[in-house]
């Protein structure tokens, strides 16, 4: 297989992990806007740094060291758009 072939197979393996990301983020935003549901009713905030942590802890417990900190880069990414939008829907 040449680089060319290589390169492009390896694309396509990405396009597929994008597009299982891309369905499991809209599963997450729709449980993240239920939350906010949830905190709105009781009248409670949006923000939960025990909570964070935690979410954190779960996602970092079994990454690889070298790959810990662009994971809880991420995490941060996908939980700052999920307050964002429990702060749009009230």
């Amino acid at each position: 297989m040449n680089p060319q072939q290589e390169l492009e197979k390896l694309r396509t393996q990405i396009d597929a992990l994008d597009h299982e990301l891309v369905t499991i983020f809209e599963q997450r935003m729709a449980l993240s806007s239920r939350v906010g549901e949830i905190k709105a009713a009781g009248n409670m905030a949006i923000l939960d740094e025990t909570r964070e942590r935690q979410v954190l802890d779960n996602a970092t417990r079994h990454v690889a060291p070298e790959s810990r900190q662009e994971v809880i880069a991420f995490m941060r990414g996908v939980m700052e758009i999920s307050k964002n939008r429990q702060r749009n829907q009230t």
